[in-house]
């Protein structure tokens, strides 16, 4: 049987990613890592947005969310308390959804159709998410803010599901805590084969986050479209993945 480590270096004969057009491509192992890399890189883009353009609320890190929460309740802030409540809420349904659509994946199946699947509901949510952010200014504010709130949320949930499902290094793409632990965990044991992708995935939240922040000050509407955009590139690069789809 075919480990996540052993895909992580490289890829079986005759599957997508072979060299085209007399050009070495990537191996179907190395295009998902890449492919989870952007994915943690649209993560940390979210996370800004949420952070700074609704009222401090983070829609894919929810260990940071439910210390807010934690805050708000000791502070007796009810709307901080409900603000928070929607994301951590909203961010288990999109969870539990993506797990079901997904399941478990075969091992040797680099990237499944049900992973796309997945992607391509949390790329409307966040295409609806985008609209309704334009439309506000980027200020949103009342029933409108916790509805966006709502959809981010769901969305970072549904595309942790899809990416767990996966098995692929321990890797989720939108919070990097257990990643930093297996990285540790790893180089204590000599384990170092997944120790590339899992530092990739880190640096990629913080640059996400980064060029968020960025744009957050003069150009909000491109900020929260920097994860949309990633997840489209990430559906049709993902498509070559699928099994039994030919080279």
């Amino acid at each position: 049987m075919t480990t996540s480590s052993d895909l992580s270096t490289a890829a079986a004969p005759g599957t997508p990613g072979a060299a085209a057009a007399g050009r070495p491509a990537l191996s179907p192992a190395r295009l998902r890592a890449v492919l989870l890399v952007l994915l943690t890189f649209g993560a940390g883009a979210t996370d800004i947005v949420g952070f700074l353009g609704m009222e401090k609320v983070f829609t894919a890190n929810m260990t940071g969310n439910i210390v807010l929460f934690g805050l708000a309740a000791g502070e007796a802030h009810g709307v901080d308390l409900a603000r928070c409540g929607i994301a951590t809420l909203a961010f288990a349904l999109g969870l539990y959804a993506g797990f079901r659509v997904a399941g478990r994946t075969d091992p040797e199946h680099v990237w499944p159709a049900r992973v796309t699947a997945v992607l391509c509901v949390v790329l409307a949510l966040q295409t609806v998410f985008l609209a309704g952010w334009a439309l506000a200014g980027a200020e949103p504010h009342g029933a409108g803010l916790l509805a966006l709130i709502a959809l981010s949320s769901t969305a970072m949930g549904a595309q942790t599901a899809a990416a767990r499902s996966m098995a692929a290094d321990g890797v989720t793409t939108t919070f990097v805590t257990g990643t930093l632990t297996s990285i540790m965990g790893g180089l204590t044991a000599g384990q170092t084969a997944a120790a590339g992708l899992r530092t990739s995935v880190i640096v990629a939240l913080a640059a996400g986050a980064a060029v968020a922040g960025a744009l957050m000050a003069h150009a909000p509407v491109a900020a929260a479209a920097l994860s949309p955009a990633v997840l489209l590139i990430v559906v049709l690069a993902a498509r070559r993945l699928h099994p039994g789809r030919a080279s």
